[in-house]
């Protein structure tokens, strides 16, 4: 099958020197986490985007000067090295620590480590451990600052980055990807964000929500929620490209849920999940 991605990393590695690794998004990329792809997803139009350059982690005197690719000057320890598709890459941990320290802010950090985590690469303790044990590295506040906030259940990037914009609008710790229960017990659902105080749900729909026998089982469900108390909130990613507007709906929505009794009465529950 044509991966035009893969072949984008693998022309950087014709490159790359003795001693030198695949890193970043790319390792991420060919050990499964196919979300972070460094932004090189074709287009509706089918064009490829401008995306990020292939990360190559090199010994510390290499030098490597080449459009598409940066590089991280860097001594491994053999368990930071792990081998994928016959390519050299660093661990799923080494992967998760320079991508929280290196990402261009906290939001994309945040995304970066729940997509690690979520693929069962890494966990917030290892992480912890590894940094405890390479302290004084550029971007460390960063890692820091988005260890506690990452979360393995959540299941895309734009769901992360919805989760922590609705942070920035002041809601509480939300639920990810809660099941949804009738007081009898009958499964109705999953929210991908769930405040239980206030019974409000996020909903994020990508193109796959757009096809037509999905946006009806949306629907279905989404009644089905309502009719049991819950108020839910829609978001597309016309909804993210403007964060002002939509913090203000969120917090709009947020305080009549606390403040007016719903339409319907409370009749549901949820399953809490360990994060």
């Amino acid at each position: 099958m044509n991966d035009p991605i893969r072949q984008r990393i693998l022309d950087a590695t014709a490159v790359m020197p003795d001693g030198g690794v695949v890193g970043g998004w790319a390792s991420a990329y060919l050990q499964g986490v196919a979300y972070l792809d460094g932004g090189w997803a074709r287009t509706a139009r089918g064009e490829l985007r401008v995306g990020e350059p292939v990360l190559l982690v090199v010994p510390p005197r290499s030098v490597v000067n080449r459009p598409g690719i940066n590089t991280l000057r860097a001594t491994l320890e053999p368990d930071d090295v792990v081998e994928c598709h016959g390519l050299r890459c660093t661990s799923g941990v080494r992967t998760t620590y320079d991508l929280l320290r290196l990402a261009p802010n906290l939001t994309e950090a945040v995304v970066a480590g729940d997509c690690l985590l979520h693929a069962g690469l890494a966990d917030p303790g290892r992480i912890s451990a590894y940094e405890m044990a390479h302290p004084r590295r550029r971007g460390l506040r960063q890692l820091r600052a988005a260890l506690p906030l990452l979360n393995k259940l959540a299941a895309s990037p734009p769901e992360s980055r919805l989760r922590l914009l609705c942070r920035r609008a002041g809601l509480p710790p939300l639920e990810v990807n809660a099941p949804i229960f009738d007081v009898d017990g009958t499964f109705l659902g999953i929210v991908d964000l769930l405040e239980p105080i206030s019974g409000l749900g996020l909903e994020y729909d990508g193109a796959y929500h757009r096809e037509i026998s999905q946006q009806t089982a949306d629907n279905h469900r989404e009644e089905g929620l309502e009719r049991r108390g819950l108020t839910i909130i829609r978001v597309t990613s016309v909804d993210m490209a403007d964060e002002p507007a939509l913090i203000t709906r969120i917090q709009r929505a947020h305080h009549a849920c606390l403040s007016a009794p719903p339409i319907h009465p409370h009749r549901w529950t949820f399953a809490p999940r360990a994060p």
